[in-house]
Order: structure tokens, then C-alpha cells, then sequence
């Protein structure tokens, strides 16, 4: 199934790019998502401890399953002051 995603801040700059459509299988996980990611742009697995995912603007968990259609962002955490 086909999902967009979006990227933002540094991994923006790691990827090359600011968003892409992917192709992932029925049922997958964030984290497989993740995982496919890293397997095309390996300098991304570096910030895998601190990643965060969100489907639309809600924040979600690795476990999270993908749905057709998704929006899914991917970014570094939130800093603010």
C-alpha cells in the first residue's frame, strides 16, 4: 500500500529530500516503516533512539499500523524555549 511521508529538520537534510511516497506492506508498523527507511538512507538508523513518528498530527508508537493513504511524519524531538 502507498503511504507519503514527510521529513523534517536534520533528517530532512539526511534524506535529501523533503518528503516521499512509499510502498509498504498491508499491516505494516511504524516500525517497519522505519525500517525500510533506514535500509535506503543507513545515516538515519543513528537517530533511531530519539525518532519521533506522528499519522496525521497526532503523535504514534512504533506499533502503530499503517493505513492506506497515511501522512505519516518522521522527526528529530521537538525542541522549543
Amino acid at each position: 500500500m502507498k503511504i507519503h511521508v514527510q521529513f523534517f529538520s536534520r533528517l530532512r537534510d539526511l534524506v535529501g529530500r523533503p518528503e516521499m511516497d512509499l510502498e509498504v506492506p498491508v499491516a505494516g508498523t511504524a516500525a517497519d516503516l522505519l525500517d525500510l527507511l533506514y535500509s535506503r538512507t543507513p545515516a538515519l538508523r543513528g537517530w533511531d533512539k530519539s525518532i519521533l513518528v506522528a499519522s496525521g498530527v497526532e503523535f504514534v508508537g512504533r506499533d502503530y499500523v499503517l493505513k492506506p493513504d497515511d501522512q505519516i511524519s518522521i522527526m528529530p524531538p521537538v525542541q522549543g524555549g
